[in-house]
């Protein structure tokens, strides 16, 4: 996603204009920023501590943030082999559940939920947006390649709450074979921890 929408459309914005943001300015103390890619999201979250996760190292040359973060090299479908349960205030995946099969973005979520102490967040493309190229030029098409494709209903059924938002992608070649639109809906999924 582009990094101009990250700026202004931040997941506590989303949130917080949806009501679904329960929490005070300081009350994440921690974030867990899974699958952190170039981009570092967690950086727009009012936390002192922010530690990213991801697989492809190459990526991690290229993010660009102005807080502090501490990077971990892992494999985000083995989260639980590295993080304790309830070791982060609040765990993110934006862009990442599509990237996986089905049955392991599923594992991946539970993991998070168990992570988390106060709240779980994904973002996902709604339905199935095909992409088997690296859109950024890295090297990483094993690791853009898009393997599922989510429903408002999958999320709610975990028991998440959704916002969906129209969305303009880059307009990119994302597929070899398939033709892809620039206009989509992105799914903004929260699940809050009493």
């Amino acid at each position: 996603m582009p990094k101009e929408d990250w700026k202004v459309n931040t997941i506590e914005r989303i949130f917080t204009d949806a009501g679904h943001w329960p929490w005070k300015p300081g009350e994440i103390v921690s974030v867990l920023d899974v699958a952190c890619g170039l981009s570092l999201k967690s950086k727009y979250i009012d936390a002192q501590i922010r530690v990213g996760v991801d697989l492809f190292e190459e990526y991690f040359n290229h993010i660009e943030a102005d807080v502090p973060y501490v990077l971990v090299k892992y494999d985000v479908r083995k989260l639980s082999e590295i993080f304790p349960p309830k070791s982060f205030d609040l765990v993110i995946g934006l862009d990442i559940i599509e990237h996986l099969e089905k049955d392991e973005s599923l594992s991946m979520i539970k993991q998070c939920e168990a992570i988390a102490r106060k709240g779980v967040i994904f973002e996902t493309p709604k339905g199935f947006i095909p992409q088997n190229i690296d859109i950024l030029g890295y090297g990483g098409h094993e690791f853009q390649t898009h393997r599922c494709g989510w429903e408002v209903e999958e999320l709610e059924g975990l028991g998440y709450k959704v916002v969906v938002r129209p969305y303009t992608m880059s307009d990119v070649k994302r597929h070899t074979e398939l033709e892809t639109h620039t206009e989509v809906e992105l799914i903004d999924a929260i699940k809050i921890f009493a």
